[in-house]
């Protein structure tokens, strides 16, 4: 059930929406887990934060997006305006106007912070994708993290240092993902880029992010065997790592595998490794019209990751990527075939709360 997106392209002009080339996604059975009861595992974890990550646009023009994160995010994640092409889209200048905004908002609310994300193959300006020379691109990482590291030293606790790094599909395009970093620096940028983030800031924790590390597929599991050659990688040569960060874009068609997630996450725990949900929301593409019908498979994949996630273990933040359907992604990379809205988030494109708002709060304080 090998599935293909490459995701997350950003709108250079206002950053708001992903974008990716979307290609050929393998037909899928509809998740249909009836229980109505969390397992006593989840139920135990409720001090986990809820987490959301919040596009600048409608945190600037939305008073209701703002009051809703006041009310109910445990943990703020910058969506877009701690990537390179929001802090770096004039060459020689950074630029924090954007990224000042949301971190005060969170520290003026006692929001904790989580900094995503200091190094990914896309959102570059175009500037860095023209660089050749590899001494200069390792010096412009370098630099670029060293000073937004070091510029939220003791206000952003844990960063996304590096972003899908990853392959699609290892199985046929081999383990690294292809782009400017990987290109021209090769394998070690993961090495430098972590290195540079714990120079900036001894005190801050330090994760690998990527997505599609949730199912039982052959892509999947090679995906995951990659991350942990990765961290092994590094640990081996004592650069500072020490987490990883599932997106858990999950596909409502698609069954978790459950043993084999737990598996995954079991490793990575036995690396001293803590794991946390990083972009969690659902692709409801392939359903039913009819929103009742929708959200309760909605809620029946959530609760299936989640019964599993938190099986394995503890998780340090369960973050849904955005927080209303009215500005998600996955209307645009995932359209329908039929003249319904896509409904991957807690609140609806009318900020009202969905089932699955009551469902996240159950697994998060």
């Amino acid at each position: 059930m090998a599935s293909f997106f490459e995701k997350q392209t950003i709108n250079k002009s206002n950053l708001l929406t992903r974008r990716s080339a979307l290609n050929a996604i393998g037909a899928g059975v509809t998740a249909s887990i009836c229980s109505s009861f969390l397992t006593s595992n989840a139920l135990a974890t409720s001090n986990i934060p809820f987490g959301v990550a919040v596009h600048l646009d409608p945190f600037r023009n939305e008073p209701i997006f703002r009051e809703l994160l006041k009310q109910h995010a445990g943990l703020i994640v910058p969506m877009n305006a701690l990537k390179w092409a929001s802090l770096r889209h004039t060459e020689g200048k950074f630029d924090f106007g954007g990224s000042d905004e949301i971190i005060n908002f969170a520290e003026v609310n006692n929001k904790p912070i989580h900094g995503h994300a200091l190094l990914w193959y896309d959102a570059n300006p175009s500037w860095i994708d023209a660089v050749t020379s590899p001494p200069l691109l390792e010096k412009l990482l370098i630099e670029h993290i060293e000073t937004v590291v070091g510029r939220y030293a003791g206000r952003i606790a844990t960063w996304d240092v590096v972003n899908e790094v990853v392959a699609h599909d290892p199985l046929t395009q081999g383990k690294w993902r292809k782009g400017v970093w990987h290109n021209i620096l090769g394998p070690r940028h993961v090495e430098i880029a972590f290195a540079a983030a714990a120079k900036a800031d001894p005190t801050c924790r330090l994760f690998i992010n990527d997505y599609d590390l949730e199912d039982d597929s052959l892509r999947t599991e090679a995906r995951q065997r990659a991350i942990l050659q990765i961290v092994r990688r590094l640990q081996k040569k004592n650069i500072p790592i020490h987490g990883v960060g599932l997106q858990a874009h999950l596909y409502a068609e698609r069954r978790t595998g459950r043993d084999n997630l737990i598996k995954f996450v079991r490793e990575l725990k036995s690396l001293g490794l803590e794991v946390a949900v990083t972009e969690l929301d659902v692709i409801d593409w392939k359903l039913s019209a009819d929103p009742k019908v929708r959200d309760r498979a909605v809620v029946a994949t959530v609760r299936e990751f989640l019964d599993a996630i938190t099986d394995a273990g503890s998780v340090r933040n369960i973050t849904t990527w955005g927080l209303s359907d009215k500005h998600s992604w996955i209307k645009d990379v995932f359209p329908r075939s039929d003249s319904a809205k896509a409904r991957p988030l807690p609140f609806d494109d009318q900020w009202q709360k969905k089932p699955l708002f009551d469902l996240i709060k159950k697994y998060t304080k």
